[in-house]
């Protein structure tokens, strides 16, 4: 019997007692899925329409409008990636003095410069995030504010006398289709909520694509993502470009409903008010970040004999928010939503089927390259006099390695002795400062860690680094990103080839999944898994890469003497699949278990390679790990 039946019946065996003491509640009535934002969608397509509603209130609601759209741009870089960007109100000026200038000046109709003005924003948004998007944390966040403040001296200043300063532009025209003028409250109003309507579509289907997947990879960890094919980089600047495309294209509605644009309009404050619809509403929730707007918008105009301490309100309002429901007012619901979660509409609706059409296209587009490095019989990884040091500190000293196909090799040392920075270099999280890397004859040395995953070398870590605010099913379905192409219009426009990609990652990670035995658990959390599991779902994560080469760090620490035994199993079976495997293991069960070859590194340098027989009765092995006996004492 395999890993997978084994781990299978041991999780249907602690689900017995569970499943009976679920079937003797009663199902609790709950609402379809679409109730409550089909009444959303009522109360903002009738709200004008109501009898009670003056202009002041379409006026409100148009904000309303104006600020959601804002939110949901900065959501994408803030919710959806983690990036701090405190100057969104940059690329909202960019778009509304592109309307300004270009309508006025040259007589440009509103609604054709929509799309330009956000491409405006998106250009400049581009240009000044790609010397930065390196920087994390405050540092990017401070760089923001500089950006906004710049922006908004800059049009003060009046450059070329283009933007006319602190007076602004007046006398712009209102958008029109044809011989029909929007000019009233209600058209304005209308007119925003259609652009958020369609691009809630657009969001919604980013979200459930693989672009939407690798933005919440490098929110939730950024080495990992990398370390899965992720490009870091640029998926950070495409989350930045189109964040400030809707900005720019809400600056063109919002200057052809005022007729007007200044600089006090792009102050700051905006970006900060835009900062707490966001964290308010629930980072990544589109519902949760349109709510948000609501409560800034709408709160001051109830409260307006208040209006003063509005912003005591919202610090306050945030504060608590942080600390009794720190997710948000709707948070992004994860859990349990499974495959419909993800957007897929056309997998078999039988779970076997579906881990069997999995197996089958493994079969069909991995094992044959698999067969071809058996056959070759070459080294699958050489490292030739890898040298990395750290200041005067050497970790990596001249290292030699040599990994055949179809074997499983040990790489063992003390703590410290440099196993963990050699694959940091290997797998291009480092760069090594001396010596070279070579995976299948071919040179990677300096390649960055999404280019090496995708030439087929997939990784584990010493200390766990999951996604763990996202299921396991998504944890995995990260695996096969590299090997995708879909980009951001095939996932909006949901092409067929986008919609084919989509269900061979699924089918591929459903089958990974269920190969460690962890099929029941794929709409669980990450961070819901014991340790053991945890283990097993990033072993899961690297094979969904569909590698030739397994780099495994500490794959059973943590683990009891029977997970230990079941993964020395698993890694068999992988062999017997035709995996190369490269682990750095201190359990010497394991390792004199599985291993075909065994290298010794202490203090950067390799001591000793060989049989496991031979490294284990080796003087200098010894000698690393338990010290040298003194023949005598002074």
């Amino acid at each position: 019997m395999g890993i997978t039946e084994k781990l299978a019946q041991r999780i249907a065996a602690s689900g017995k007692q569970e499943g009976t003491v679920a079937a003797s509640i009663p199902p609790r009535f709950s609402l379809p899925s679409w109730f409550l934002p089909g009444c959303a969608v009522l109360v903002v397509l009738f709200f004008p329409q109501l009898p009670f509603i003056s202009n002041y209130w379409i006026d409100v609601g148009f904000f309303v409008g104006i600020y959601g759209l804002l939110g949901l741009s900065l959501n994408v870089v803030l919710g959806e990636v983690g990036l701090f960007d405190l100057g969104h109100a940059a690329f909202y000026a960019i778009g509304a003095y592109t309307t300004a200038i270009l309508n006025t000046a040259y007589g440009v109709p509103i609604l054709l410069l929509l799309p330009l003005s956000a491409i405006a924003a998106g250009v400049f948004a581009y240009l000044v995030m790609s010397p930065v998007i390196h920087l994390r944390g405050d540092y990017l966040c401070i760089v923001t504010i500089g950006i906004g403040e710049i922006v908004r001296i800059g049009i003060i200043n009046n450059p070329w006398g283009i933007t006319r300063g602190p007076n602004g532009i007046t006398g712009i025209d209102f958008p029109a289709l044809g011989s029909f003028v929007l000019f009233t409250s209600t058209h304005f109003y209308y007119l925003i909520w259609i652009l958020i309507g369609v691009v809630i579509i657009g969001l919604m289907r980013l979200q459930r694509s693989r672009i939407g997947r690798a933005w919440n990879y490098i929110r939730e960890d950024a080495v990992a993502a990398q370390a899965t094919g992720v490009d870091v980089r640029s998926y950070k600047l495409l989350s930045f470009v189109l964040g400030a495309a809707l900005a720019g294209a809400t600056g063109n509605i919002y200057a052809s409903k005022m007729m007007i644009v200044s600089p006090e309009s792009f102050l700051f404050m905006e970006s900060a008010l835009l900062f707490c619809i966001v964290l308010l509403g629930g980072l990544g929730s589109i519902p949760g970040t349109l709510l948000g707007a609501v409560v800034i918008v709408v709160f001051p105009e109830v409260f307006r004999q208040f209006a003063h301490f509005r912003l005591l309100f919202f610090g306050l309002a945030l504060m608590f928010m942080m600390v009794f429901r720190p997710g948000g007012i709707l948070p992004r619901k994860r859990e349990g939503m499974g495959f419909q979660g993800l957007g897929i509409r056309t997998l078999p609706k039988n779970d076997d089927d579906l881990v069997e059409q999995g197996k089958q296209l493994v079969e069909q587009k991995l094992h044959p390259f698999l067969r071809e490095d058996l056959q070759s019989g070459a080294a699958l990884l050489e490292t030739r006099d890898i040298t990395l040091r750290f200041g005067g500190l050497t970790a990596v000293n001249a290292f030699n390695i040599s990994v055949k196909p179809g074997t499983i090799t040990s790489l063992i040392g003390p703590n410290g002795a440099g196993k963990t920075t050699l694959f940091n270099v290997i797998t291009g999280i480092h760069k090594a400062a001396e010596g070279s890397v070579s995976f299948r004859g071919e040179e990677i040395t300096g390649l960055h860690p999404h280019t090496i995953v995708k030439k087929g070398i997939a990784r584990t870590f010493q200390n766990i680094r999951l996604f763990s605010a996202l299921t396991c099913i998504e944890n995995v379905m990260s695996g096969p990103h590299c090997h995708g192409s879909s980009g951001t219009w095939a996932s909006v426009f949901r092409t067929a080839s986008q919609g084919e990609e989509e269900k061979e990652i699924v089918e591929i990670s459903s089958y990974r999944l269920h190969q460690v035995g962890l099929w029941e658990s794929r709409n669980e959390l990450a961070r819901n898994l014991p340790y053991g599991k945890q283990r097993y779902l990033e072993v899961a994560r690297a094979l969904a890469c569909s590698p030739r080469l397994l780099i495994l760090d500490e794959p059973s620490s943590g683990l009891n003497d029977r997970e230990s035994e079941d993964l020395m199993e698993l890694l068999r079976d992988l062999t017997k699949e035709g995996f190369t495997i490269l682990l750095i293991e201190h359990d010497m069960n394991v390792v004199m278990g599985i291993s075909d070859r065994v290298s010794v590194m202490d203090m950067g340098s390799l001591i000793a390679e060989g049989s496991p027989s031979q490294v284990y009765n080796d003087p200098r092995v010894i000698e690393a790990y338990l010290g040298k006996e003194e023949d005598e004492y002074e």
